[in-house]
């Protein structure tokens, strides 16, 4: 690197050596070791047809010298390392980077660098919208953060299965020194629990002013169910708007979650969307890299620019646009006061209130959080699959629960909806939680998308601005994006809550600094439907189902 430090690669040859080149470069940069049997296999795939693959580990871990500060030196020390790889005499100048989840955001921290002989990125699963996706989501806490810390936060790489204790790890008070129920200090931890707002700390790792000076081609990727879907929608739309480039992106959404995007299965959280959710993501790959780096046009047609799984149907779709939102559906909350637990009388309507209505309330005690999970025993594996169907939270006198009619006629939604929540609190602060769900005829409730505020963010993330006792404020909140047909005979449902333990931190509802306190207070919160009041939401519709592509690979 520029400073001196030596970073460790790994460098996998094809068949003809060094010797035989020059050959096209693709660099996967990880902070996880990178002589990781997928790594490996990675390099052997890619070798064999072509290609240069090399595997780095980042700045102070595993084999590479320095110290390690998550995210902080990865444009630097990625740039340095694509001029390097272009400068060797095996190497025809052209470098692509590749990589998920960490690696995501280490290719789009070197990309704001420019190094002259990046040419294109595949960006999987990719965190980076800081603040609005990790490890804060619009305030929110995401406490599986500190599981990754404990895990990926020396280095070398931890073995998880050493913490025994996570259900009291997780509940630990202050969150600041909830390091100590690990038996170590982690002093990112405590960092980022002093920047509990969209302060310099975060802002200067966002990219927001840079895009339109990154101009490569782009292949993103993520799923309906990735933990990381805010980040990669934030580079792609920022792309598709801003980059010179803008004509070269690339998308796909699959039914996955976060490790479903590198290799995706055809069931998950107990849904099973069949054998076409399936993908060969080594060729999907190799596609795109043959399109960029050895100029194969034929590898990746531009009429499958947005490839997007349609959930509900269960087929591949293509779309021209991202959202592909032809027509938005409003749908008010309604009730008579009692909308608490799917039993209750909430419904969704397209009618507005025209008089007053009783709002609902609820008492959210942060000593008995709503459950996100069956097993709060981290890595164990109803925490790693938690399913999809909700009753199992929707049961809860915390959890309001609007249901809509059976729907006469499929209805496809594309986009992220829109929450317009109208409710009050009697605590200076606390959370909204909100999912949207599909209940099919036998009362099976899908989760489709989910969207998250902590109160004290409502006017901005950069400020906090604390309740008035009772006083009704508008809370607007977009959920994740849904790329689902609403079949004929479900219906749709949303929940309001204000927790989502122990995937997320409890809000004390004291209004105390953030993480420093370990005060809880019981609040009583409600949502209010009046025509004053008009909670709603707002669904994105297509106009109509986009052409099918069935079972057929993408790139094929």
């Amino acid at each position: 690197m520029k400073d001196g430090t030596r970073l460790s690669a790994d460098i996998y040859f094809p068949e003809g050596g060094p010797r035989g080149g020059p050959y096209p470069v693709v660099l996967h940069r990880t902070p996880y070791n990178n002589q990781r049997p997928s790594y490996v296999a990675t390099g052997r795939y890619l070798s064999d047809h072509g290609y240069v693959f090399i595997t780095q580990d980042v700045r102070g871990r595993h084999d590479s010298e320095g110290h390690w500060i998550p995210f902080r030196f990865e444009g630097i020390d990625g740039h340095d390392t694509v001029e390097w790889a272009a400068a060797q005499p095996w190497s025809n100048g052209k470098v692509a980077t590749m990589g998920g989840s960490y690696s995501g955001w280490c290719q789009w921290a070197l990309a704001r660098e420019r190094p002259e002989h990046l040419t294109t990125m595949v960006s999987t699963a990719t965190s980076g919208n800081w603040f609005q996706e990790n490890p804060y989501h619009n305030g929110c806490l995401m406490l599986v953060m500190l599981a990754w810390l404990n895990v990926a936060g020396r280095r070398v790489v931890q073995d998880p299965g050493l913490v025994d204790n996570w259900p009291e790890v997780f509940r630990h008070l202050p969150l600041v020194t909830m390091d100590e129920r690990l038996g170590r200090r982690l002093e990112t931890w405590r960092e980022w629990l002093t920047h509990s707002r969209l302060d310099d700390y975060w802002q200067s790792l966002r990219l927001d002013d840079d895009f339109r000076r990154i101009d490569i081609p782009v292949l993103h990727i993520t799923g309906w169910y990735d933990d990381d879907q805010p980040g990669s929608l934030y580079f792609y739309d920022a792309m598709s708007n801003e980059s010179p480039r803008a004509a070269d992106q690339h998308l796909i959404i699959g039914p996955w979650d976060h490790g479903g995007t590198r290799k995706p299965r055809q069931d998950f959280g107990g849904v099973d969307f069949g054998p076409g959710a399936l993908m060969d993501m080594d060729a999907v790959h190799r596609a795109w890299f043959d399109r960029w780096l050895r100029d194969v046009p034929a590898a990746q047609p531009d009429n499958e620019k947005i490839r997007l799984f349609l959930t509900g149907a269960d087929t591949w779709v293509v779309t021209d646009s991202w959202p592909a939102v032809a027509d938005w559906a409003t749908m008010y909350l309604r009730s008579d006061g009692h909308a608490n637990t799917l039993t209750g009388d909430g419904r969704l309507t397209t009618q507005s209130p025209v008089v007053p209505e009783q709002a609902d309330s609820y008492r959210y005690d942060p000593a008995d959080p709503v459950p996100s999970v069956l097993d709060e025993d981290f890595f164990s594996p109803t925490w790693s699959e938690a399913p999809l169907d909700r009753r199992f939270q929707q049961s809860r006198s915390d959890v309001l629960v609007f249901t809509g009619d059976a729907q006469p006629e499929d209805l496809v939604l594309l986009g992220q909806p829109r929450l317009h929540l109208f409710a009050s609190s009697d605590s200076p602060d606390t959370d909204w939680f909100t999912a949207l769900h599909d209940v099919s005829p036998d009362g099976g409730s899908m989760l489709l998308a989910e969207g998250r505020l902590r109160a004290r963010f409502h006017t901005s993330l950069t400020e906090e601005t604390l309740l008035d006792a009772g006083e009704v404020y508008e809370f607007v909140i977009t959920l994740g994006g849904v790329g689902h047909v609403v079949k004929s005979g479900h219906r749709l449902r949303l929940s309001i809550t204000s927790s989502d333990f122990p995937t997320w931190d409890r809000n004390p509802n004291t209004g105390h600094s953030l993480g420093q306190s370990s005060e809880l207070r019981v609040a009583v919160n409600a949502v209010h439907h009046s025509p004053a009041s008009p909670s709603r939401i707002e669904v994105p519709i297509g106009s109509s189902l986009p052409s099918e592509l069935g079972a057929r690979q993408w790139g094929a």
